[in-house]
């Protein structure tokens, strides 16, 4: 009879019941039903949310337990760590601009937050520039470009990391500037980068196309400086020291 419960529970889509209807304790017929359906609508919310986490792209999982803040991370004048940990800068649809040398953090952190508005239920998309290059140069010859940005038009949340490990083809530059443009004031970007501004131009190719880009972003950014040695270069000499 058990067995066929549960067959009759997720042949109308009753998964989460299916699973734990057996760990329900029974008080009054109420009270049963509606632990019942609670179960249920927890199971879908963690199922939409792993879906979203899996649409996101994150590389790997970093999460903001596992990030070390130290004093080589420099925040603007008056902006506490919890207004981008608590997310508070998705409302005003402001940016958060990740500046230092490789290994420093900036990825983590720019992960670990973006996996935080997942969790919360929020749309995000991860990219790496040179990814999002190719995906859009690909698009665009297909002919669903369009198509492709009206997707992105629906997240709350763009990561766009290593801007300055690889110079953009000129079409591919564009064509980044338009998706960087669509989010003005519309949504909130996450951008890390190992170069300053003054340097962009060696990836975008275009002087005037680097210096409205660079407009657009920082008009509503927060941008932080991550200095210091290479985060995973410390940790490999420490084990190192270690063995000897």
């Amino acid at each position: 009879m058990a067995e066929q419960i549960e067959q009759l529970m997720r042949q109308v889509k009753l998964g989460g019941m299916a699973k734990g209807w057996r760990s329900v304790p029974y008080e009054n017929t109420e009270q049963y039903v509606t632990d019942l359906l609670t179960l249920e609508l927890q199971e879908r919310e963690t199922n939409r949310i792993n879906r979203m986490v899996k649409t996101a792209g994150f590389r790997v999982m970093k999460t903001l337990d596992d990030f070390v803040w130290n004093s080589a991370i420099e925040l603007p004048g008056g902006l506490p760590q919890e207004y981008m940990t608590d997310l508070q800068f998705l409302a005003p649809k402001e940016n958060l601009i990740f500046m230092g040398s490789v290994g420093t953090g900036k990825t983590h952190l720019a992960t670990a937050i973006a996996l935080k508005a997942c969790q919360e239920g929020r749309r995000v998309r991860f990219f790496t520039a040179a990814e999002l290059a190719n995906i859009l140069l690909e698009k665009n010859t297909k002919g669903t470009l369009n198509n492709y940005l009206g997707t992105l038009k629906k997240v709350e949340l763009v990561v766009i990391d290593e801007i300055g490990f690889v110079p953009l083809h000129k079409d591919a530059a564009e064509l980044l500037f338009q998706v960087i443009s669509d989010c003005y004031e519309r949504k909130s970007l996450i951008i890390t980068s190992n170069l300053e501004f003054s340097q962009w131009n060696t990836v975008f190719g275009d002087n005037r196309l680097t210096a409205a880009l660079v407009d657009r972003l920082i008009h509503h950014s927060h941008i932080v400086i991550f200095s210091g040695e290479s985060y995973r270069l410390t940790q490999s000499l420490n084990r190192q020291r270690a063995y000897t």
